[in-house]
């Protein structure tokens, strides 16, 4: 499971919609995240490195309750396993 799997089922699990988990995260955070920037996170064809800010990331996680820890453990899995093809 990639972070934008698991992003996207957090916020699913929370039966927020994309545009109502932007709301939330600006008004708790402060932090913009623009609807086409939280498709394009919740993708998992697109790289977890090249695409979010820190903050994006940290509220994120924060408001979703997505540990980070697990979160880096997953994506360097999922580094592991692409160099190995």
């Amino acid at each position: 499971m990639t972070f934008g799997s698991i992003l996207r089922s957090a916020r699913k699990e929370k039966k927020l919609s994309q545009i109502e988990l932007i709301r939330k995260i600006h008004d708790e955070y402060g932090i913009d995240i623009s609807t086409s920037m939280l498709s394009r996170y919740e993708d998992d064809l697109t790289p977890l490195p090249k695409r979010m800010s820190i903050e994006a990331m940290f509220a994120l996680t924060l408001y979703l309750d997505i540990d980070l820890n697990d979160l880096a453990r997953t994506e360097i899995q999922e580094i592991k396993t692409k160099r190995n093809r």
